[in-house]
């Protein structure tokens, strides 16, 4: 049964106000970096009132995204299963990783990318209402 465009629109738009707010501060902390240092890749962390919220519901609690990746490995504990979800704009997208082992244990993590002018960031949530960010040139 094929998803509702309008459910699939409100969890695009939910990426979109995350992608507003967090653009806005790439931008900022990017604006006198040195291009040489880009090419390495520079690591800052980001912080906002009302972005631990923003998060939530557009990336952890977003209930639309769409499969990516699958892969099922043999690891030395048994096989598992790897897979990758998305919700994608042109310029900002939400990923969810998800491994579920063969003893039952699950592991989720979460990532948001912004894509600037060739430069990609990813930005991680590293605590409450704290998110670490990585910049590189692509």
């Amino acid at each position: 049964m094929p998803i509702d465009e309008t459910y699939r629109q409100t969890s695009l738009d939910k990426v979109r106000e995350l992608c507003g707010v967090l653009r806005t501060k790439v931008e900022e902390y990017l604006e006198g970096m040195d291009p040489e240092d880009l090419e390495f890749g520079v690591s800052f962390e980001v912080s906002e009132d009302g972005l631990e919220g923003l998060w939530r519901s557009a990336v952890e609690e977003n209930n639309y995204m769409e499969v990516v990746y699958t892969e099922i490995m043999e690891h030395h504990d048994g096989a598992y299963l790897k897979a990758t979800f998305r919700n994608a704009l042109e310029d900002c997208w939400a990923e969810r990783y998800v491994s579920v082992r063969s003893s039952g244990r699950v592991e989720v993590s979460y990532a948001f990318f912004v894509r600037l002018e060739g430069v990609r960031v990813r930005i991680e949530r590293k605590g409450e209402g704290l998110f670490g960010a990585f910049a590189k040139v692509e």
